[in-house]
């Protein structure tokens, strides 16, 4: 119960504050299905490294963010197909922060779709 309870607290602040990559793939990893059930199509902001940008195999634009470069990215977050030149923008070790809908989390990554990054 208590552990139910601080997922909880921990979901709600993702909610309603910016949240770290680390800190989601905690709180995925303390209780897998609380968390997607939590915060299945919930807006979630979150202050992060891009690590990476690409195009998925959907041709849709990806940008993998970490708490520090350096890190595995555990968190993606896909830009809406709209906004594929806004990809050149974000460069690797800049510091973002980006809001999005939780779509899926799996053992490798959490999935934010219809990401925006501030300012871009």
């Amino acid at each position: 119960m208590t552990r139910f309870i601080l997922f909880a607290a921990i979901s709600i602040a993702f909610a309603n504050e910016p949240t770290t990559p680390g800190a989601l793939w905690k709180a995925f990893n303390a209780d897998p299905s609380a968390f997607k059930e939590q915060n299945n199509g919930k807006k979630i902001t979150i202050l992060a490294t891009i690590a990476d940008t690409y195009m998925s195999i959907y041709m849709t634009p990806v940008v993998s963010l970490v708490d520090k470069a350096g890190e595995e990215s555990k968190v993606i977050c896909v830009l809406p197909r709209s906004d594929s030149g806004k990809l050149s923008t974000y460069k690797n070790g800049e510091k973002v922060k980006m809001t999005g809908s939780f779509y899926s989390a799996h053992d490798e990554k959490i999935v934010i779709k219809q990401c925006q990054g501030e300012g871009k």
